[in-house]
Formats: structure tokens, C-alpha cells, sequence
């Protein structure tokens, strides 16, 4: 199982700083999943639901209100003003 460094953060401090299996967000040009691996790229996110695998039967799911998602090497940082997971 491959997996990638995934930091979350938001203007309240770091919502997340860990292993991910995958991340799926909707960016400005349509729904995108990110995994360990993936091309380096930015992107603009808007308001949507997100989850982040933690591993293929462990998920965590929440709301973000927009945001950027940076991908480089095998780290992927979403930066977002309000990020809250469902509990």
C-alpha cells in the first residue's frame, strides 16, 4: 500500500499532518483524486465534500469551503479557510 504525506491546514492550525491512501476533492475543473506518485500540480478547490483514505477501509470525511491543493514529490498541502471533519 503506497501512500503520501497529506498536510490540511486552515487559518485555525493544521487539521491534518499524516499518511494518506488517497484524497479525493473537487477542484474548479471537476472531481480529482490525489495518490501517492502523483504528477506535481496546483489547483484552485471549491466548496465541497472531501475524504481522506487512510487506508483502503479507513476513511474520514469532511467539508471544506474552497481552498488550494499543492502536489509535489509524494506530499499534497490543502490549504483552506474553514476545514471541519465529520465526527
Amino acid at each position: 500500500m503506497n501512500t503520501f504525506r497529506l498536510i490540511i491546514a486552515s487559518p485555525d492550525g493544521n487539521k491534518f499532518d499524516g499518511e494518506a491512501l488517497k484524497l479525493d476533492v473537487r477542484g474548479v475543473e471537476g472531481e480529482l483524486a490525489v495518490m501517492a506518485g502523483h504528477i506535481p500540480f496546483v489547483t484552485s478547490l471549491v466548496p465541497s465534500p472531501c475524504t481522506v483514505w487512510l487506508d483502503y477501509d479507513n476513511k474520514k470525511t469532511a467539508r471544506l469551503d474552497g481552498g488550494l491543493l499543492t502536489v509535489d514529490g509524494n506530499t499534497a498541502t490543502l490549504l483552506s479557510g474553514s476545514f471541519e471533519f465529520d465526527e
